[in-house]
């Protein structure tokens, strides 16, 4: 049992290092992203908890990013989502803007590359959100806020269309009342990437 305990350990060792040679070499001819902007459009839908305090709702957002690596890229968001919350009257509105900044782990971009191409891509980040509501006498409140994200990016060099789907906890009084309790909801975008340089 030692010996095959051992042998596999040794097995994942190699296959670890030369995964990581195999990376390292692709990484040294690939091109690392200036700045994107993005303008993508989606929904917000709340599950769990937060689904008893709010509806779905449309999500527009900007992003902006810078690539500090051919793998690594900077990414700031700023949203706006247009919501109803639940069990404060049918002229109730909630408007939810957002604002972070994470990482991303993104599949380089080569030379090599056919000229549409698909590359998958990771990410997290940390940021706030401010929940405002209107037509009811709830105090705006801000609250923090963390995500994880996975997507893709479909197209060329210069233009792609993105899809991410981000899986965000907050941390917040339930409708302005009550303890500080966590929220999670899903963020779902797509959107056309403009490389601007």
């Amino acid at each position: 049992m030692p010996s095959r305990l051992a042998s596999l350990t040794f097995a994942a060792v190699a296959a670890v290092l030369t995964t990581a040679g195999l990376v390292a070499a692709q990484t040294s001819t690939a091109t690392t992203p200036g700045f994107e902007l993005l303008v993508p459009s989606g929904t917000l839908v709340p599950t769990g908890a937060q689904g008893n305090d709010m509806s779905r709702g449309s999500l527009t957002a900007v992003q902006l990013s810078f690539g500090l690596r051919p793998d690594l890229v900077v990414t700031s968001t700023v949203g706006w989502t247009r919501t109803t919350p639940r069990r404060l009257g049918p002229d109730a509105r909630l408007h939810v803007f957002s604002y972070d900044a994470g990482v991303e782990y993104r599949l380089p971009r080569r030379a090599s590359d056919r000229r549409v191409n698909l590359k998958p891509f990771t990410g997290v980040g940390l940021g706030a959100r401010t929940h405002h509501y209107r037509d009811v006498d709830i105090a705006t409140s801000s609250t923090l806020a963390a995500y994880a994200s996975a997507g893709g990016e479909l197209g060329t060099p210069k233009v792609r269309l993105r899809l991410e789907v981000r899986d965000y906890l907050t941390w917040g009084r339930p409708l302005g009342t009550g303890s500080r309790a966590g929220r999670n909801d899903l963020a779902v975008l797509a959107g056309l990437r403009l490389a601007l340089r």
